[in-house]
């Protein structure tokens, strides 16, 4: 069992887990990226106190060398959802499950905006997972809508079992895809359907089709764990980036504006500080 787990990769959970390794924590980090995406876009970054003129990959690289210096744990996984039971945290991702005294939640915010339909037919041909879901069309015709580059992978495992593979990339692509992944260049407006899935509607075209798969860097939070409180999808937190739950926290993107880099790193630092302090204050100490 990990004294603290920490959801997601971005300048807050690595300011995080930097911070709680410094405090002697066994601590795990989960992240569907090797590097914030939204971080490593970022041509320039001139507003960081004490590093100017640095790129975001190269910002990005430093915060996660700080943090593997000090053993942070790293799994490259995403975040399914989270129980509380039996005076601990229980992860699932979709490859692994691990279970935690403390979690902080710093997934930041998702990667492009709700679709129309996505919510009412979530489970209806609808799904977040390729890995997961993909063998429940095969032979059949989907789409994938991806916000970031390593939906490309995703595309490619379905045209390996699906009939017909759509894949809209809401990014700057750099490399091609296999011939039998149809790229559209449209943005997605709607996926369409009474019971199920029956179409996507795009500034393209519309696109008869069985499924849709939709790859962002996070899910939202309101999906992860039940009972979380939150505000117009942003997570409610106090002074000490405490959540309503016992032993949640969360930091960055996540807790709403501003989206600063310097606000995402300090508030990830008192997160790990307030996850200590949790911890300490219930006698638990790693064994």
């Amino acid at each position: 069992m990990y004294d603290i787990a920490i959801v997601g990769g971005g300048p807050a959970g690595l300011a995080a887990a930097v911070n709680a390794r410094r405090r002697n924590k066994e601590t795990v980090l989960i992240s569907k990226e090797p590097h914030s995406s939204k971080l490593t876009q970022s041509h320039q970054i001139d507003n960081y106190l004490g590093i100017s003129q640095v790129s975001g990959s190269d910002l990005a690289l430093r915060m996660r060398e700080h943090a593997e210096k000090l053993d942070t744990i790293f799994l490259k996984d995403e975040i399914q959802s989270i129980y509380y039971e039996e005076q601990s945290y229980h992860l699932f991702g979709r490859e692994n499950s691990l279970e935690a005294r403390t979690v902080i939640l710093a997934v930041g915010i998702s990667l492009g905006a709700e679709i129309d339909g996505e919510i009412r037919l979530t489970g209806q041909g609808v799904s977040y997972c390729a890995t997961c879901d993909g063998m429940f069309f095969k032979g059949k015709t989907v789409a994938l809508i991806g916000y970031i580059p390593e939906a490309e992978h995703e595309a490619a495992f379905l045209a390996e079992i699906c009939g017909k593979v759509y894949y809209l990339p809401q990014y700057k692509m750099t490399r091609e895809l296999e011939p039998k992944i149809t790229i559209i260049s449209g943005k997605p407006l709607a996926i369409l359907g009474s019971e199920r899935v029956e179409a996507l509607k795009t500034t393209q075209d519309d696109y008869p089709l069985d499924g849709v798969f939709i790859e962002r860097a996070n899910r939202p939070v309101d999906q992860l764990l039940n009972d979380l409180r939150t505000e117009s999808g942003m997570i409610l937190v106090d002074s000490n980036q405490a959540t309503n739950l016992p032993g949640v926290f969360a930091a960055g993107d996540c807790t709403g504006k501003p989206w600063q880099i310097s606000r995402a790193v300090g508030q990830g630092q008192i997160a790990a500080l307030s996850a200590v302090q949790y911890l300490d204050s219930r006698k638990i100490v790693h064994s």
